[in-house]
């Protein structure tokens, strides 16, 4: 299943999921009339946890070799756009959550299988946008919780010297999670995945001509990470 796929599925489920829990729930949920949110303003700044496959594909397949992923650091600027004023139900708004700008940076370290005492550092960065459907539910007052599903365009590039990078990659990634906020406090969970395709290069040695022969062949570079984030969310 695709990302698009996957993201319109996940969609449904959590909106049929908190529409029930709407039904069932009588008055509750009165913090949307004593904090309006139309339109809520966030900054969020937190860890990033690389997944095994990323640091596999690294490490051509092999998860115990030279290349190490340390914990990352990530900041994300946006905002909540609803569809509608009031709550549906006394209890729950649709909307859509726009990140303008996400940050994110992962260190590597890379040891040397030779020599176990050299080691070089170096990092995965990455600059992208997000956009996608958010669900707020408000249970009780002043607490809610957000459900979203989020594309994000992203390019990933290195701050240092890096030979496997040698250039700027783009990669259509998927972000889904849930935000918790307690007034203007927030803690986010979410999991980024997707792939960035790049070119690989390869050469045969042509006994005819003498020559190497260079092909060129597209590969995709997988970078799933877990992400949780603390934030402000402005009124």
């Amino acid at each position: 299943m695709n990302i698009t796929k996957f993201s319109i599925t996940l969609c449904a489920v959590v909106g049929t999921l908190f529409f029930a829990q709407a039904q069932q729930a009588s008055v509750v949920g009165q913090g949307y009339y004593n904090e309006p949110d139309f339109g809520k303003f966030y900054l969020r700044l937190g860890a990033n946890f690389l997944n095994d496959d990323f640091v596999k594909q690294l490490n051509d397949g092999d998860l115990n070799g030279a290349y190490s992923a340390a914990t990352g650091l990530n900041f994300e600027i946006g905002k909540y756009f609803f569809f509608h004023s009031e709550p549906i139900a006394d209890l729950f708004k649709v909307g859509l959550d726009a990140s303008f700008l996400s940050l994110g940076y992962n260190p590597l370290k890379w040891n040397d299988p030779d020599d176990p005492e050299y080691t070089e550092k170096t990092d995965f960065t990455t600059v992208g946008v997000k956009l996608g459907p958010v669900i707020s539910f408000n249970p009780l007052e002043n607490f809610y919780a957000d459900a979203f599903v989020k594309l994000a365009p992203t390019i990933l590039t290195s701050m240092s010297e890096m030979e496997d990078l040698e250039q700027v990659l783009f990669g259509l990634k998927s972000d889904v999670g849930i935000n918790l906020r307690y007034k203007k406090v927030t803690l986010t969970a979410g999991y980024e995945s997707g792939a960035f395709n790049y070119n690989s290069y390869d050469s045969d040695y042509d006994e005819d001509t003498g020559e190497y022969i260079e092909h060129t062949t597209k590969e995709k570079f997988p970078m799933g990470m877990f992400q949780i984030k603390l934030g402000l969310q402005f009124y």
